[in-house]
C-alpha cells in the first residue's frame, strides 16, 4: 500500500472508529500484554490467538498441543463442521479444501438478501486444520465452536456473507490505526509486511510468538465499541464461543489435560474477560489485575436467531490457492499462499526461520526465472542474475533490519535484477510472473467418502463427457458451432442450463444470445469456462432441485415460470418471451410448451407497443435460430410472432394519444420493419398505414422522423417526397430541438438517407449555418446522438459531402479522449463569453486576423 502521511486508519471500508480508542482510553501497555498473555494459559484452559492461514500460527498450536497435552480441542468455525473432522483430517485430503456452508429461508424464491453462504478455507498451514490433525492423531475430541451461518447473519446488524464469500474474517489487522502507524514506523509497506516481519520472521521462542501475538491481535481490537462489533456478529459469535469453552471446561474429568481452543487472535484476546463471571469453572483464568480488553457478551436471550424452517447444508469442496491469496481478494487469506507453503514445508524438515526463509528466496528467483525463460514475449534470465537477486534479497533484509527475507524484499530483488527495460513497461510482465509464482496454483483434492452431493458429482461428469475442462486452475476458451455440429449444441444447452441456474462456471464471451438477442450475425457461441471451489458451492447449495444437472435445471425453470404468474401477476410480453428462449437454449423443449402458452396470454394484455415490438423481435430470432434452438419441436412460436406483429400494429394506431418515449417508439419502429421484411408471412400492408399515420400526426418529432425513414426504406416516398419532408422540418420556422429530432428519428431507421439524394444534408447544412453558435452548441448533444447511428465509413461519406459543398477537402479530425463533453461545452461557452467581449470593445478582429476596422467613435 501508499504510505500515508496522515493519521488516518489505512485500507479501505475502515469501521468508524476503528484502532481510534474512546476519550479517555489508553491503547494497551506492555504489562496488559503480559498479564492477559499469562491468562491465555492455565491449568484447565490453553487459548491460542492465531491468524487464519498463518504457518508461525500453525506451529505455536504445535507447540501448545505437545506442551500441554490436551483432552479436548475446539476450533473457530460453525458447530456443524465438526462432522467434517475426519474428512479434513484423512490422509488423502490434499490442500486446499474449503468447506462450504449456506443456509435460506424455506422455499426457492429467497431473494439475494435472504440467502447466506460462505467458505471456510483450509490450507496444509492453517492453524486450525493442524489442531485438528493433531487432535485425531491423538485420539482428542474436537470440535467447532462457532454460530451457524444463519445465525451470524441474523446476529449481525449489516449484510455479512454474501452468497460467495468468507465466513473467517482476518480483515480487524488492516482496519487498525495503530498496527498502520506501526507499520510505518518499523518502514514496513502494508499490514501483510508487518504480519511477515513481527510473527512469521519471529523467533522460535513459544512465549515470545504468543507474546508478540497477543499484543498485535490487542491492537487490532483496540478502540471498536460494541455496536461496531455487532455489525457482523462478532458479539453474538464470541457467546457462541464462550458458551462451547464452558462447556468443554466443565466436561473435564479428574487428571484430564486442559482444553485447547484455537481462535481468531481477534476474537482469543476477548476471551478472558468474557469467561469472568461470578460462577467461573474451577481452574479457568481468572483476573490477577485490571483486564485489558473491555469485552461484553450479549445474553442468550439477546442474541438473534434465524428464521425457523429454513434450509441449510455444507459441503467439502475444492480450493485453490488463487483464491487464498488475500490480494485475490480474499481478505481473512495471507498474501502470496506458495510462498507461505514452501516456508511452511521447510520448516517442517527441520529449518530454521532464517534458513527456511533463505532457501524459500531462491527456490522463487528460481521458479521465476524459470517462466521467463518459458516465456517468448520475456527478456530471458541468467544464472548469474538469479544469484545476484538472492544476494540483493539478503542484502536488502539485513538493511532493513529483518531476520531473513521476507515476501516484498524477494519481490524488490525481482524488479532490481530481473526486468530490463523500464520498471513500468518491461516490468509489468516480470512482477506478474512473479506474483504468480509467489500465489502458486495448487488446487486440493476432496478425498474419498467425503459425499460429494449428487448434483456436484452428476455436473462433473456430464461437463467430463462434453470434454470441457473442470481440473485447471486458468479460464479457458470454448467456441461452439451451434450450426453445424449436434455435439457442441448438447454442450451449449448444458452451460446455457448452468447459466440458468447462476451457477459460476460458463461466462458467455461472444457469439450468438438468443435471449438477450445480441451477437447473432456470428456462427459460433464462445464461453469462457473455470470450474472454482464457486461452482460447486453452489451446487451444493442447488442440491434440493435434484440430483442431477437435468433434474436441477428442470426444476428450476419451472420455478421461474411459477414465480412469473404468483399471485396472479401477468408478466409482460418481453419477460415471458425471454422464459421460452431460456427452455429453447437450455434444451428445455417440454417445458416450452408451457413457455408458448405464457408468451400468447402475455402478448394480448401488453399494453406497450415497444415491448410487443421488442418480444416479436426476440420471437423471430428464435424462428432464426431454428436449427441450434430446434425450434422446429415446439409447436406455435410461427403463431406467436403473427400475433405479437398484429398485437404491435394495434397498439401503434394508439401511439399518436399516448406517451411512450419517442426513442423507444423509433426503435420498435426500426425493429418491425426488419420482422416485416424477413418474415413474408406478416402484415406488411398493415406497417405501411402505420408509418402513414405517425408521420403525419404523431406528436413528437423523433417519431415523425422514425417513420419517414421506414416510409423511404419501403419505398413509399419518393427522393423527392423525401427531401421536401426534410426541408420542411428542418426549415427556420420550425425549432431546433424538433429540427434535430426529426433527424435523430429519421438517421435511426433510414441511415441511407443522409448521402443519398435525400436532401438532408443540404438542408441541414443550410440550417445550422443559419443558427447562432449559443443555439448549436445547445443541439450539439442530440446531434451527436443523431449521428451516431452511422458507421465510421457513412460518417466519413457525410463529411466529404458537406466538404465538397463548401469547396474543400475533409480535414482530418483529431480525437481526443482526454476531455469529456461537459468539459468541451464549458470552454465553448467560456469562449463565447471572450468573444463578445471582444466584439464589444471592437476587437473582434483580433479572433479572426482580419484588418482592424476604424474606431465609429
Amino acid at each position: 500500500m501508499t504510505h500515508r502521511t496522515d493519521d488516518a486508519p489505512a485500507g479501505t471500508g475502515t469501521p468508524p472508529g476503528a484502532g481510534t480508542p474512546p476519550s479517555g482510553e489508553e491503547a494497551p501497555s506492555g504489562e496488559d500484554v503480559r498479564q492477559l498473555a499469562a491468562r491465555l494459559v492455565s491449568d484447565a484452559l490453553v487459548v491460542v490467538p492465531v491468524r487464519h492461514h498463518s504457518p508461525a500460527c500453525a506451529r505455536a498450536v504445535r507447540d501448545a498441543f505437545e506442551r500441554h497435552r490436551p483432552s479436548r480441542v475446539l476450533v473457530e468455525g460453525p458447530r456443524s463442521f465438526t462432522p467434517l473432522v475426519d474428512l479434513l483430517c484423512h490422509p488423502e485430503a490434499q490442500m486446499p479444501l474449503a468447506v462450504y456452508a449456506w443456509s435460506h429461508p424455506a422455499g426457492g424464491s429467497a431473494g439475494p438478501d435472504e440467502r447466506h453462504g460462505g467458505y471456510f478455507p483450509f490450507c496444509d498451514y492453517s492453524p486450525e486444520l493442524v489442531a485438528l490433525r493433531l487432535a485425531r492423531a491423538a485420539g482428542v475430541p474436537a470440535a467447532f465452536c462457532d454460530l451457524e451461518v444463519a445465525e451470524q447473519a441474523a446476529a449481525a446488524t449489516a449484510r455479512v456473507l454474501p452468497g460467495d464469500g468468507a465466513i473467517v474474517r482476518d480483515d480487524r489487522y488492516t482496519h487498525s490505526r495503530s498496527l498502520d502507524l506501526l507499520s510505518r514506523r518499523l518502514g514496513c509497506r502494508d499490514e501483510d509486511d508487518l504480519w511477515e516481519l513481527l510473527v512469521e520472521a519471529g523467533p522460535d521462542d513459544p512465549d515470545a510468538h504468543r507474546a508478540a501475538l497477543t499484543a498485535y491481535c490487542l491492537l487490532a481490537r483496540h478502540g471498536y465499541t460494541d455496536d461496531e462489533l455487532d455489525e457482523d456478529g462478532t458479539r453474538a459469535r464470541e457467546a457462541e464461543m464462550v458458551r462451547h469453552v464452558r462447556e468443554a471446561v466443565a466436561a473435564r474429568a479428574p487428571g484430564d489435560g486442559p482444553v485447547l481452543v484455537v481462535l481468531g487472535g481477534f476474537h482469543a484476546v476477548a476471551l478472558p474477560d468474557l469467561l469472568l463471571t461470578a460462577d467461573d469453572a474451577p481452574g479457568t483464568p481468572a483476573a490477577a489485575a485490571t483486564p485489558p480488553t473491555t469485552a461484553s457478551v450479549p445474553r442468550p436471550a439477546e442474541l438473534p436467531r434465524p428464521a425457523v424452517g429454513g434450509a441449510s447444508g455444507t459441503a467439502l469442496v475444492r480450493y485453490a490457492f488463487d483464491r487464498l491469496d488475500r490480494l485475490g481478494g480474499y481478505a481473512s487469506g495471507m498474501a502470496s499462499p506458495a510462498w507461505h507453503q514452501r516456508v511452511w514445508e521447510l520448516r517442517e524438515a527441520g529449518a530454521t526461520v532464517a534458513a527456511a526463509r533463505h532457501e524459500a528466496a531462491l527456490d522463487v528467483l528460481l521458479d521465476v526465472a524459470s517462466r521467463l525463460r518459458d516465456d517468448r514475449r520475456a527478456d530471458p534470465v541468467a544464472t548469474p542474475t538469479v544469484g545476484a537477486a538472492h544476494a540483493q534479497a539478503v542484502l536488502l533484509a539485513r538493511l532493513r533490519e529483518r531476520p531473513a527475507p521476507l515476501r516484498s524484499d524477494v519481490l524488490d530483488a525481482v524488479t532490481s535484477c530481473f526486468v530490463q527495460g523500464d520498471a513500468d513497461v518491461d516490468g509489468l510482465r516480470v512482477r506478474h510472473t512473479a506474483r504468480a509464482v509467489l500465489t502458486g496454483d495448487r488446487v486440493g483434492r476432496v478425498p474419498p467418502g467425503a459425499g460429494t452431493p449428487p448434483l456436484v458429482r452428476d455436473t462433473l461428469d456430464r461437463l467430463r463427457a462434453l470434454r470441457l475442462d473442470v481440473d485447471g486452475a486458468e479460464p479457458r476458451l470454448v467456441a461452439l458451432d451451434l450450426y453445424r455440429n449436434v455435439a457442441h449444441r448438447r454442450t451449449s444447452r448444458v452451460l446455457h442450463g448452468l447459466r440458468m441456474l447462476g451457477v459460476p462456471f460458463a461466462t458467455h464471451a461472444g457469439g450468438p444470445d438468443f435471449v438477450r438477442g445480441t451477437g447473432l450475425a456470428r456462427v459460433q457461441e464462445r464461453w469462457e469456462v473455470l470450474w472454482s471451489p464457486a461452482t460447486e458451492g453452489r451446487l451444493a447449495e442447488l442440491s434440493m432441485l435434484g440430483s442431477t444437472l437435468a433434474e436441477a435445471v428442470d426444476t428450476r425453470y419451472a420455478q421461474m415460470l411459477a414465480q412469473a404468474t404468483d399471485d396472479g401477476r401477468q408478466p409482460g410480453a418481453v419477460e415471458a418471451v425471454a422464459l421460452l428462449a431460456q427452455a429453447l437454449v437450455s434444451g428445455l423443449h417440454d417445458r416450452s410448451r408451457a413457455g408458448v402458452t405464457l408468451v400468447r396470454d402475455a402478448v394480448s394484455a401488453e399494453p406497450s407497443f415497444a415491448a410487443v415490438v421488442q418480444a416479436a423481435g426476440t420471437l423471430g430470432l428464435v424462428l432464426d435460430g431454428r436449427e441450434p434452438l430446434d425450434a422446429a419441436a415446439v409447436p406455435g412460436i410461427d403463431a406467436l410472432l403473427v400475433a405479437a406483429c398484429s398485437r404491435a400494429l394495434y397498439l401503434g394506431t394508439a401511439l399518436v394519444d399516448q406517451d411512450e418515449p419517442p426513442q423507444d417508439v423509433a426503435a420498435a419502429l426500426a425493429r418491425l420493419r426488419e420482422l416485416v421484411v424477413s418474415h413474408p408471412d406478416l402484415d406488411a400492408d398493415g406497417l405501411d398505414r402505420l408509418v402513414a399515420l405517425l408521420r403525419d400526426d404523431h406528436p413528437d418529432a423523433t417519431v415523425r422522423g422514425a417513420a419517414t425513414g421506414v416510409a423511404a426504406t419501403r419505398g413509399r416516398l419518393t427522393d423527392d417526397d423525401l427531401a421536401r419532408a426534410v426541408s420542411g422540418h428542418l426549415a427556420g420556422t420550425v425549432p431546433a430541438a424538433d429540427a434535430v429530432a426529426f433527424v435523430r428519428g429519421l438517421l435511426l431507421t433510414a441511415r441511407e438517407s443522409a448521402w443519398q439524394a435525400s436532401g438532408l444534408v443540404d438542408a441541414l447544412d443550410d440550417r445550422l449555418t443559419a443558427w447562432e453558435r449559443a443555439t448549436f452548441h445547445a443541439a450539439l448533444p442530440e446531434l451527436r446522438l443523431a449521428f451516431a447511428a452511422l458507421t465510421p465509413r457513412e460518417t466519413d461519406r457525410v463529411a466529404d459531402l458537406v466538404a465538397a459543398r463548401h469547396g474543400g477537402e475533409r480535414p482530418d479530425v483529431s480525437v481526443r479522449h482526454d476531455v469529456d463533453a461537459a468539459t468541451l461545452d464549458d470552454h465553448a461557452r467560456v469562449a463565447e463569453a471572450v468573444e463578445a467581449v471582444l466584439a464589444r470593445d471592437f476587437l473582434g478582429a483580433w479572433l479572426t486576423g482580419a484588418p482592424a476596422g476604424g474606431d465609429p467613435r
